[in-house]
This record gives C-alpha cells, sequence and structure tokens, in this order.
C-alpha cells in the first residue's frame, strides 16, 4: 500500500470514529451532537440545501429542520454513515421547505414538481442512507439512462436535472405536451421497475 492509499485510509477511520462520537451524542440526547454535527458537516449541508434553494435564511433553516429531524431518529435509529443521513433529511426537509414556498408562490410550482415526481420511483431512506448504496443507486441511474434514445435521456434530464417545466421541454424539442408527459410516465415507470429488479424497494 503506497503512502497516499495509507493516508487516505487513515482519515477515512479518522472520519468515521469522528462520526461514530457523534452519533453516540445524538444517543445520549446531549446537545453538543447539534454543535459537533454543524462543525463537522455544516458546511456539507448548507451546500447541499443551496442545490434546492436559493435565499440563504430558507437554507439556513432547512439544515435546522434537518438537525432536528436527526434529534428525533436517532435514537431509535442509528445511522451507518452520519454524512450521507443528514443529507438525506437535507433533501427531504428542502422539498417540504419547497412545497411552503410553492404555496406562498415564491418558486416556480414545476421545480417542486419535478423532484416530487422523481421522489415517487426512488428508494425509501433506509436504503438511501448509505454511501456505498447511494453510489450504486446512482450508478443505476446513469445505467438506465444509457439504455434510453437519446430523445429519452434528454427529456429525462430537462425535466429532473434541469427543473424544466413540460411546456418548456415540448417546446424546446418540439413535442406536444402530451407526448412529453407520456414519455416521463413511461421513464418513470421503467426506471422503477429497473430498480426493483435490483432489489431496491421503492
Amino acid at each position: 500500500m503506497d503512502y497516499s492509499a495509507k493516508e487516505n485510509k487513515k482519515t477515512k477511520e479518522s472520519a468515521r470514529t469522528r462520526d461514530e462520537a457523534i452519533v453516540r451524542l445524538f444517543q445520549g440526547r446531549k446537545e453538543e451532537a447539534i454543535a459537533e454535527t454543524l462543525r463537522t458537516h455544516g458546511s456539507l449541508l448548507h451546500r447541499f440545501a443551496a442545490r434546492f434553494l436559493t435565499d440563504e435564511r430558507d437554507c439556513e433553516e432547512t439544515v435546522n429542520d434537518a438537525l432536528l429531524a436527526a434529534w428525533n431518529a436517532i435514537p431509535p435509529h442509528v445511522p451507518e454513515n452520519l454524512p450521507a443521513f443528514l443529507v438525506t433529511l437535507v433533501r427531504r426537509a428542502a422539498i417540504s421547505r419547497l412545497r411552503s414556498l410553492t404555496r406562498a408562490k415564491d418558486v416556480p410550482k414545476e421545480h417542486l414538481l419535478a423532484l416530487e415526481e422523481l421522489e415517487e420511483v426512488l428508494p425509501d431512506r433506509s436504503q438511501a442512507e448509505d454511501e456505498v448504496l447511494a453510489k450504486e443507486l446512482a450508478d443505476s441511474i446513469n445505467a438506465f439512462l444509457q439504455t434510453r434514445t437519446a430523445r429519452e435521456k434528454t427529456v429525462f434530464l430537462l425535466r429532473y436535472y434541469a427543473s424544466c417545466s413540460v411546456k418548456e421541454i415540448s417546446e424546446r424539442l418540439a413535442l406536444s405536451r402530451s407526448s412529453v408527459e407520456k414519455e416521463l410516465a413511461r421513464l418513470r415507470l421503467d426506471l422503477k421497475e429497473k430498480l426493483e429488479s435490483e432489489g431496491y424497494t421503492v
């Protein structure tokens, strides 16, 4: 094992030990758990929240909501991978906040709708919280897209990565809205079936 590999292994072990200590703080109902989580993973959580929300205050409140959810979940839940677990909670808190903002007409409704559509075909949190499983899931989605036509791939990416509305996609690709809606529904169904065939519980 070369020097860089040894250092990488050492860093991962140190991070795992640190996260295990934070989980024990949560299990012991110690308020320091929140402060340590923010100190260690705060920047990661804020960056992830910013992928969904543009307002800094909304990002801050979303992270706080996620930390409260972690406080309520641990115990009884004991995450095997704390950062991945926290990121999952941030994603769910961000979607919840987007719902509120959408009702207040502060964000485009299509952005939320696209997220909710994809949520319906992704595995539940218990399967997606582990970092390795999360990577495998991303690889499965990428592999799924590689089997689709160029147009199908474009429709999928425009909707679920760029959060384009059905109207925007239909105009950009010169398709009818009903064609786009049917194609998206078929893609979601096919993706769901693929993930279930690989052992994911959707």
